[in-house]
């Protein structure tokens, strides 16, 4: 069974509000020879110093002038270390900003990777207390939540406005939690999202179909504890069991008591029931196979999770206010007393089967743990930048999930014992996925390629190498980052890897190659089209959106709008006159288009997102809207306003509110004068015979003086309407031509 792409559920639609956008991840490479590298190296003992004195020395040339940052971490690469900063504003966190040196064998920075806010002005101080946040977000539920989490200050990143003093609120639920930010001058909610990272169900694991022969085996790293518990890692690790409560108002009620069964041992049987809610043989294989993938993170790749913020319990056997739960996930709000740990893994006891049985979950989710501790990258699947919608860093995060779990347990097939039964399984060995045509704008699916491209590279370079070189360029990641900056990710490591004869220069090929062979060495926020090459993407529907036919997406025409997965780009060839973008659609299960062509000259079209709203397109420079055909183009010329000018590329973006799925084939041409007219070959006027009747007036040529010369100035072409729709559009009269500029 296909997982149907049911991205966002209708009831959520009346809530969800956004954040506004951010940039793109900037990427730096350090010049060789660079003054401010050499006084990095030798300014400092190790990578974090090195880091440190590099972005003091460089902070005019890296524009970091009153950005405060502050050391998060160091995280191993080979012989590099991949340091990670956070972002501060008058002592408080800037969401979602940070800062990633690349710091090589020698000491000297290679590259810098920001993801900053730069010129905050914001107050930090509250007009409106924790208490008005909380009252806001219980607003949007319409009761009292029945645990009332603690909000805490920070500062939103917003350019427009130098930032937003806001209010975290998390708040829990049945799919792991909802983050509030609560404006807290305003009061108003600028931003929701999920916080759970989960594979409802979708995982492939080491289970009874994998290895269906029982092993005793060593449970390592327990705390020593009379009576003897599922408690381990210094303190920072909890195997609990559900006994009642749900998820979504944080009433969950866990407790401890899986003991020895015999003598010091842990040798508990299967359960006779696969419903088995007090099933003590789950909670030991969640204790094995998590400290199993712990120890390979800090084996590895030298992670360190001995800090109290790694704390962690992972409770087997959790429903949903009693009914069966069909989900996995992992999620940082935590568990209250008396476990009182920052990070929670719920392992749901399904329908059908109990997930708790099936490794891969916990080695999926635990990747996602990790993730959000050391690099903090993943926004989920409703994620907005300045391009819009920006999926690419939840996909990122599943496919890596999917990538990390497959590679420990040595299998590139992830769910035999769970999603095989459903027919959903994920195979990391198809490489069919292409970018950008495969790609659907849900995070799970698009992951695949990801996942693919990092088991690829297993099969080429051996499990030691890939894992090191996809863990460096995951470590480089940052909120706002899309598929084309995982890649440069594994170029930087790779490249680094070359430094100290760990790859060679064949390696390097086959990386290219493989890339390449997956379409990601193009698959950026903007996909070029200059020289005429067409370009294919998918865009869900609001059918798709919503989960219902077409009655459901007219009904909220008007109030959301979506819009292509990537934007696109053209830059005219010397001489050309105009640009023309041509976009041509393939619905899918229904002909309800509504949709509209954007175009900015000399950087991409920004998107906004009102408050209770999907981002927009707020800033361009021409645009065709209300196109209900499914064909459509635009043309820039020298009669638009602004004039079309040959040294500028151009960018393109479709923003629609279509019913069905579309498949958009986009292509751009450059526009051409039209040809002067050939000349008349003049001819010697006839000469009347005398006595001839005189002329008529009207006869006479318009201009007496060209006589002799029957030839006259060419006057202008037709000149080409700034926007240009298909004759089928105007005979229907369904494209509104318009032009904002903002």
């Amino acid at each position: 069974m296909r997982r149907p792409l049911l991205l966002l559920p209708l009831t959520a639609l009346a809530t969800l509000v956004c954040a506004r956008p951010a940039g793109a991840s900037e990427w730096h490479p350090v010049r060789p020879g660079s003054p401010a590298a050499d006084l990095s190296l030798r300014g400092a003992a190790d990578a974090r110093g090195a880091a440190e004195v590099y972005l003091k020395r460089a902070a005019s040339e890296l524009r970091l002038q009153g950005v405060a940052l502050g050391y998060r971490n160091e995280l191993q690469a080979g012989a590099h270390r991949t340091v990670r900063f956070t972002q501060t504003h008058a002592g408080l966190p800037v969401l979602g900003a940070s800062a990633a040196v690349r710091v090589g064998p020698d000491g000297r920075a290679e590259v810098v990777v920001l993801d900053v806010a730069r010129d905050l002005t914001v107050s930090t101080r509250p007009k409106l207390g924790a208490q008005a946040a909380l009252a806001a977000v219980e607003a949007t539920f319409g009761m009292t939540l029945g645990s009332r989490p603690s909000p805490a200050l920070a500062v939103l990143p917003d350019a427009e406005a130098g930032g937003k003093l806001v209010w975290v609120v998390d708040v829990p639920s049945a799919r792991g939690g909802e983050r509030f930010l609560v404006d807290a001058h305003a009061g108003e909610i600028v931003h929701r999202r999920p916080l759970a990272v989960d594979v409802r169900g979708r995982v492939y694991p080491i289970s009874a179909v994998v290895t269906p022969e029982l092993e005793d085996v060593e449970l390592t790293d327990l705390d020593l504890a009379e009576p003897q518990t599922l408690s381990g890692w210094n303190g920072n690790f909890k195997v609990a069991n559900y006994v009642e409560g749900d998820p979504v108002d944080r009433s969950l009620v866990l407790e401890q008591s899986v003991v020895p069964n015999m003598g010091e041992d842990f040798l508990y049987d299967p359960p006779a029931e696969v419903g088995d809610v007090q099933d003590q043989f789950a909670q030991v294989g969640i204790y094995y196979h998590l400290t199993r993938m712990r120890d390979y993170f800090t084996g590895t790749h030298q992670l360190d999770m001995s800090a109290p913020e790694w704390k962690l319990v992972a409770v087997a056997n959790v429903l949903d206010g009693g009914q069966p739960l069909e989900n996995a996930y992992f999620a940082p709000y935590g568990a209250a007393d008396p476990f009182s740990a920052w990070n929670l893994i719920a392992i749901g006891q399904g329908d059908l089967f109990d997930y708790s049985g099936d490794s891969d979950v916990f080695l999926h989710e635990f990747t996602h743990y990790v993730s959000a501790n050391a690099i903090d990258y993943n926004e989920g699947q409703f994620a907005i930048n300045e391009y819009g919608l920006s999926p690419w860093g939840g996909s990122l995060d599943e496919g890596l999930a999917d990538y990390f779990a497959c590679s420990v347990n040595g299998d590139p097939s992830l769910g035999e014992a769970s999603l095989a039964l459903l027919g959903a399984g994920r195979d990391l060995a198809d490489s069919a996925m292409k970018c950008p045509d495969d790609l659907l704008g849900e995070v799970h699916e698009d992951g695949k390629i990801i996942g693919s491209l990092a088991w690829s590279l297993r099969e080429k370079l051996g499990q030691e190498r890939s894992d090191r070189l996809v863990w460096g360029a995951m470590a480089l990641l940052t909120r706002n980052a899309s598929f084309d900056d995982f890649v440069r990710g594994l170029r930087t490591t790779a490249d680094s890897m070359v430094a100290v004869g760990e790859l060679t220069a064949a390696d390097i090929g086959t990386i290219e190659a493989l890339v390449e062979s997956r379409g990601l060495d193009d698959c950026g926020e903007v996909l070029d089209l200059s020289g005429g090459e067409g370009r294919r993407t998918t865009m869900f529907g609001l059918n798709a959106l919503l989960g219902g036919g077409d009655r459901a997406c007219l009904a909220v025409r008007g109030q959301i709008s979506l819009q292509s997965l990537f934007h696109f780009k053209s830059t005219p060839a010397p001489g050309a006159k105009g640009l023309r973008f041509t976009v041509d659609l393939d619905a899918r299960g229904g002909d309800d288009l509504s949709w509209n062509i954007y175009v900015r000259a000399g950087k991409h079209v920004r998107f906004s997102a009102p408050p209770g709203g999907l981002p927009e397109a707020r800033t361009y420079d021409y645009s065709v809207e209300g196109i209900t055909e499914a064909q459509g183009e635009i043309v820039i010329d020298e009669t638009s306003d602004p004039p079309f000018d040959p040294a500028l590329t151009y960018y393109m973006v479709i923003g629609h509110t279509n019913c069905p799925i579309t498949i958009a084939t986009v292509s751009s041409a450059d526009v051409a004068r039209e040809p002067e007219p050939e000349p008349e070959v003049p001819t010697e006027p006839e000469v009347e015979p005398p006595g001839s009747a005189t002329p008529d007036p009207a006869d006479l040529p318009e201009d007496t003086s060209a006589v002799g010369c029957a030839c006259r100035a060419a006057g202008p072409s037709a000149p080409l309407t700034p926007w240009s729709v298909l004759p089928v559009l105007a005979l229907a009269g369904a494209a509104a031509l318009r032009r904002r500029s903002r």
